[in-house]
């Protein structure tokens, strides 16, 4: 059975057009045309893709089972996000191991609405670890790189880390995406690790060297480097709104990414660590930012209403971009013959429905 749905703006993952019907049948798109009436929506956009998400709510991503990971997923899917990564943070290599297990299983067993692998941030990481546990931080592990499964597709770790070529070189042999975070490299190691792989660099301005006219500082190198994709957090707390728009100026057609940064901050993970959101974000007891608590819906939300950011710009880091950044083709974008995978947003640009595939997108 066909079911059309119409709107007043179309945005395909890249431009925004005019008003257009949207024909959907078994849940693949077969027709996208320009329509001219009373639309059904104010705006059609492909479905949000976080690939950076620690959790929301009561759920945290290292310490869920699989029926709560299914859970999240479906949560998230109400926001608006329909294909994320599960990221976990600096952990004892044991423990990472175990959480990477339960998700990968629930991944392939397509158990997980959503989700599409895992983002390991951590704990090969350097001399910006923020609310990562110091002495959790560990120099590259070849061997426990070697054995991560198909599923981990983004690792983060730092450039100054002393073997940080080769763990690059071996996590790109396999197929992963490498970020630099929570790293305060100088230019040199930076070229090194650009020339071995590593293609993103995760949340920018935050946990790394700076801007500053006269040092070379991470977030400048990244600004600098056209091909880099760099993660944003959207909220508007971790980054001020006028360092988001200077990040959108530069980086805005197509490798900025949007990301949520969200944390489980009713979680028990988060009670026992005494995080509470303060001034508008989870934190630490001593006010060290421990995530965020805004979906990626809402950080698009906030940068185009309170930073300025463009809408186009703002739905491209949230859907086709970071999709580009970790490889995945068949999700970020609206076009004839993809998956019927688009959230309607109204005038206020708040999510109003969502539309979220029916098939798995592993692969």
């Amino acid at each position: 059975m066909s079911v059309v749905v119409t709107c007043e703006h179309f945005f395909d993952g890249v431009t925004m057009h005019g008003a257009r019907r949207v024909t959907y049948e078994n849940g693949a798109i077969v027709a996208i045309e320009p329509f001219d009436g009373i639309p059904d929506h104010h705006v059609i956009s492909p479905g949000f893709v976080d690939i950076q998400m620690n959790g929301f709510e009561q759920w945290d991503v290292a310490r869920s089972s699989a029926l709560e990971l299914r859970d999240l997923g479906n949560r998230l899917q109400k926001l608006g996000t329909t294909t994320w990564l599960g990221t976990i943070t600096t952990a004892p290599l044991d423990s990472l191991s175990r959480s990477i297990t339960t998700i990968d299983t629930g991944v392939a067993r397509d158990e997980i609405p959503g989700c599409v692998g895992i983002h390991v941030e951590g704990p090969f990481l350097g001399a910006a670890p923020g609310a990562h546990n110091p002495s959790w931080i560990i120099p590259v592990d070849k061997g426990w790189i070697q054995q991560l499964p198909a599923n981990v597709r983004l690792v983060t770790l730092a450039a100054e880390q002393d073997d940080v070529v080769a763990g690059i070189s071996l996590l790109r042999e396999k197929g992963v995406a490498v970020s630099i975070g929570h790293s305060r490299p100088n230019v040199d190691q930076w070229k090194l690790a650009r020339e071995a792989g590593a293609t993103l660099v995760t949340h920018l301005f935050n946990g790394m060297s700076g801007i500053h006219h006269r040092e070379e500082g991470l977030a400048l190198m990244a600004l600098n480097d056209r091909d880099v994709f760099t993660g944003l957090i959207g909220d508007l707390v971790h980054v001020s709104p006028e360092a988001v728009l200077l990040a959108f100026t530069v980086k805005g057609d197509g490798r900025l990414c949007l990301v949520s940064d969200t944390v489980g901050w009713s979680s028990s993970w988060a009670q026992k660590r005494d995080i509470e959101i303060r001034d508008g974000s989870p934190r630490l007891p001593n006010g060290t930012l421990a995530g965020s608590s805004t979906s990626l819906a809402e950080c698009v939300r906030r940068v185009v209403t309170l930073a300025g950011v463009p809408l186009e710009q703002a739905l491209r880091a949230a859907t086709s971009a970071p999709a580009d950044a970790i490889g995945l083709s068949n999700v970020g974008r609206l076009a004839v013959g993809q998956q019927a995978d688009f959230v309607a947003l109204d005038n206020l640009l708040y999510v109003t429905r969502t539309w979220s595939r029916l098939v798995s997108l592993r692969g």
